[in-house]
């Protein structure tokens, strides 16, 4: 391991829980099941880039259309959230 390993975890483990906080913030979602349904940092960005897009005041269209865009991380983000419901 590099000799910065153990303070890029702590770093990437601190940056989780503050979106986690985020999220949880406007959402029904409480940190602990974020952490469970969108276990990676890159899932809870990914989360919350779709979060904004929705409540845009923009048609559904528009909103379907960055959904294809951004099919690999929306995408996947939303189908994680949706397991919340499942």
């Amino acid at each position: 391991m590099g000799r910065y390993s153990d303070a890029a975890a702590n770093a990437a483990d601190l940056t989780n829980k503050q979106l986690a906080k985020q999220i949880a913030s406007f959402s029904r979602f409480t940190p602990d099941q974020l952490d469970a349904l969108l276990p990676k940092q890159t899932d809870k960005q990914a989360f919350l880039d779709l979060m904004a897009e929705v409540e845009k005041e923009t048609d559904i269209d528009t909103k379907l259309a960055f959904l294809r865009d951004n099919l690999q991380t929306a995408g996947k983000a939303a189908l994680l959230a949706l397991k919340y419901f499942v």
